[in-house]
């Protein structure tokens, strides 16, 4: 998920670290930096994933908003710059986001990066555990910008708010990720797959109530399906999915005859499109003979 400020941001449930660091923005193919103070906070959100903020320390104002999962990304040190520049790099897609440090010390920077790397990349599992007995985060700044969020409070049911209107209810589960849970959801957004589909079916009016007004091409759509905003609420679809934190009853599904993997979870649905066209079709055929009946009584 990517949020500005004109945005709802979930409140952090957790906060595991602070440091005082400005962003930099693109100009072009260069990378110039915002002179304002900033604040990177790493924290677990009220849904259970961790984010990466950023905001503007001044006004206290949260501009940029990552979920990210363990292993989708790395924080590191761009040696190509002269001053104390660090990259958070997705490995799943296109985002890059610069940042430079405001730290006063600039011999703990390595070790900020060292904590930014660990937190992003551990299992949420342990940040769950972490928080069971958690008791202040680890700020390494000093005067920055406090909120009041609760330490220790009981795990509330995974609501991502990205998928809102499918994703209700969601509870946590002891079910474990199957490793052989093959392709995720985003393996099916791939221009060559979707492309095909956008010229040849009349998706544009399918979809036509899920977009923003105004005239929708192919090509419009196969952007939008591209973008990393997107992307990533598929991604966090298909782990709420693949950890069985998903109540499958909800698209019309009995969880006790599918797997939590997303091919399972698309026979499911098959099946399911499948028995609503038989029905229907049963229905239409009914309706005719009702029909004929009454024309040979009359």
């Amino acid at each position: 998920m990517d949020s500005s400020s004109t945005e709802a941001v979930p409140v952090m449930q957790e906060i595991l670290l602070e440091f005082r660091a400005g962003k930099m923005c693109f100009e072009g193919k260069r990378v110039m930096p915002d002179t304002r103070k900033g604040l990177v906070r790493i924290g677990r959100g009220e849904e259970g994933l961790l984010h990466f903020q950023w905001l503007d320390r001044t006004q206290n104002v949260i501009e940029d908003d990552q979920i990210v999962f363990p292993d989708e990304a790395v924080f590191e040190k761009v040696n190509q710059a002269s001053g104390r520049v660090y990259l958070l790099k997705f490995k799943t897609d296109d985002r890059k986001f610069f940042f430079w440090m405001q730290e006063p010390k600039a011999e703990d920077d390595q070790q900020l990066c060292i904590s930014v790397n660990d937190y992003i990349n551990r299992p949420l599992e342990f940040l769950e555990e972490e928080q069971s007995v958690a008791s202040t985060p680890l700020q390494v700044s000093e005067g920055t910008v406090e909120e009041n969020i609760p330490s220790s409070s009981s795990l509330r049911p995974v609501k991502l708010e990205d998928l809102q209107r499918i994703l209700s209810n969601i509870e946590s589960s002891d079910i474990d990720v199957d490793p052989d849970a093959g392709f995720g959801l985003g393996d099916l957004l791939k221009p060559d797959l979707i492309m095909p589909l956008l010229e040849t079916l009349p998706l544009e009016q399918s979809l036509a109530s899920y977009l923003p007004e105004g005239p929708w091409s192919p090509e419009d759509i196969l952007e939008l399906l591209q973008s990393p905003p997107f992307r990533q609420q598929v991604d966090s679809f298909t782990y709420v999915l693949r950890t069985g934190q998903i109540d499958l009853s909800q698209f019309g599904i009995d969880p006790s005859k599918y797997k939590f993997t997303v091919l399972s979870f698309l026979e499911a649905l098959e099946d399911s499109v499948s028995k609503m066209s038989n029905s229907e079709a049963g229905q239409d055929e009914k309706d005719v003979r009702s029909e004929s009946n009454l024309m040979d009584e009359s």
